[in-house]
C-alpha cells in the first residue's frame, strides 16, 4: 500500500498567510475509492482521533482501491476561538454554516444530465459509472473556473466546492461530524437505508433524495439526477454509491479512547464496498424520517436542569426538563416559586440537546427522534 499527501491552498488571510488542506491517500490493489473528511465544523473533533485510528489500522491491512482522508476539512473554522469556545458551525463574516454552503452541482452547473443519459444509456453501469465520475470532475473544474474568472467565488464556497470536487469520484463518501451535546447517529438517504446497517449507528436518520445544501445530499444528487434522467430509457440501476454524515458524539471533544471504538464502524462499511478483506456484519438500529426528527425548542427563558441524555428513550408526558426563574424568587419557597417544566408530547429518543443550561425564550432545547422505526436484521 502507497501512501500520496497532496495540499491545497483554500483561504489567504488579510495577514497574507494562507491556510492550506491536507490530504493522504492511501492506494491499494485495483478497487473502490473512498472520501472521508473531518470538522467542516471547526469544534466537531471526534472525527480526527476516528481518521488517525483508521489510519494507524490501515496500515498493516490490505487494501483494495483507495481512501482519501481529509482531516481538520476547515482549518478557518477550527481556529476560530472565542475564549475557550470554537466558533466553528458558522462562517463568522457570512454566519453560514460551513455545512449549508455545498452546491447541487447538476443544477447550479446547468449542465445538461439528460445529454449525457441520451448519449452512454447503452452503456454498462460499470463503465457508465466511471465516465460520469470524471464528468463530474470535469463539471466542477469548470464551475469554479467561471466563478473564478467571474469574482463570484466566495469564501462561502470556495472550501466547500474542492471538498466536492475531491469527493466526486468516490464509491462512498464519509462525512464526520458531532453533535452538540449528542449520542452517535446517523444520516442516510432513503435508497442508503439497508446500507446503513453496516455502519452499525444505533439511530439512523432518514432523508428524502432532496438537496438542502449538506455535504451527504451534495454527494448523492449527482447520482440521483443520472438516475432520474436514465429512467427515461428503461435504464433502472440499484445505485451503489453512498454518502452519509457520521455523528459521533459531541462537539468540543477528542478522544482516542472512544475513537477505537467509533472506527469499527467505518472498518465494517469498508468491508462490505471490499475495500478491505472480511464479511460484514450488522445491527439492529432505530431509526425515523428526517420530517419526524423534531426540535423542540425552549418555551421560556432561565436556567435548565436536563432530566435526559443523548441516547435515553422518553415516553409522552415524561417531564424533559426543569427551568428556574431566579428573577421572580419567593424566598419562603425558593425552589418551586422559580421551577416550571417541560413535558414531551409524545414518544421518542434524545439524540442532541442544548450545551449551556442558560438559555434564551426560543433556543434549541432538545433534538429528538420521533415515530421510531425499529429496523431488525
Amino acid at each position: 500500500m502507497n501512501w500520496k499527501i497532496d495540499e491545497y491552498p483554500i483561504k489567504e488571510l488579510a495577514t497574507g498567510e494562507t491556510l492550506n488542506l491536507k490530504t493522504y491517500t492511501c492506494t491499494g490493489n485495483p478497487g473502490p475509492h473512498i472520501h472521508i473528511q473531518a470538522s467542516v465544523h471547526g469544534a466537531e473533533l471526534q472525527g480526527n482521533a476516528v481518521i488517525l485510528q483508521l489510519m494507524d489500522k490501515l496500515n498493516s491491512i490490505e487494501v483494495n482501491g483507495s481512501i482519501t482522508f481529509i482531516p481538520l476539512a476547515n482549518p478557518y473554522a477550527t481556529n476560530n476561538k472565542h475564549g475557550t469556545y470554537t466558533y466553528g458551525r458558522y462562517n463568522p463574516v457570512t454566519g453560514h454554516n460551513w455545512n449549508r454552503n455545498y452546491v447541487d452541482i447538476i443544477a447550479a452547473a446547468k449542465y445538461e444530465i439528460d445529454v449525457f443519459a441520451k448519449e452512454n444509456h447503452k452503456l454498462p453501469w460499470n463503465e457508465l459509472k466511471q465516465k460520469f465520475k470524471k464528468e463530474l470532475f470535469e463539471i466542477f473544474s469548470n464551475y469554479e473556473k467561471k466563478l473564478t474568472s467571474e469574482k463570484r467565488l466566495s469564501e462561502n464556497n470556495k472550501l466547500n466546492l474542492l471538498l466536492q470536487k475531491l469527493a466526486s469520484p468516490s464509491d462512498g463518501v464519509l462525512d464526520l461530524h458531532t453533535g452538540p451535546v449528542a449520542t452517535r447517529y446517523l444520516y442516510a438517504a432513503e435508497y442508503e437505508k439497508d446500507v446503513s446497517h453496516y455502519l452499525k449507528f444505533k439511530h439512523v436518520l432518514i432523508m428524502s433524495h432532496e438537496f438542502a445544501g449538506a455535504m451527504d445530499e451534495a454527494s448523492f444528487m449527482p447520482w440521483i439526477h443520472l438516475c432520474d434522467a436514465l429512467k427515461k430509457y428503461n435504464y433502472e440501476v440499484k445505485l451503489d454509491i453512498e454518502s452519509f454524515t457520521l455523528e459521533f458524539g459531541s462537539e468540543e471533544t477528542f478522544s482516542m479512547n472512544e475513537a477505537s471504538k467509533d472506527v469499527e464502524s467505518i472498518l465494517n462499511y469498508l468491508r462490505y464496498k471490499k475495500v478491505i478483506d472480511g464479511v460484514p456484519d450488522k445491527i439492529e438500529s432505530h431509526s425515523c424520517l428526517i420530517e419526524n426528527y423534531r426540535t423542540i425548542y425552549s418555551p421560556k427563558g432561565g436556567l435548565v436542569d436536563y432530566h435526559f441524555t443523548p441516547g435515553e428513550r422518553f415516553k409522552k408526558g415524561d417531564e424533559l426538563a426543569s427551568f428556574y426563574n431566579l428573577k421572580f424568587i419567593d424566598p419562603t419557597n425558593p425552589i418551586q416559586s422559580s421551577k416550571s417544566s417541560v413535558f414531551a408530547e409524545e414518544d421518542g429518543i434524545i439524540i442532541n440537546r442544548c450545551p449551556s443550561s442558560s438559555v434564551h425564550q426560543g433556543m434549541e432545547l432538545y433534538q429528538v427522534m420521533t415515530k421510531i422505526q425499529k429496523n431488525e436484521i
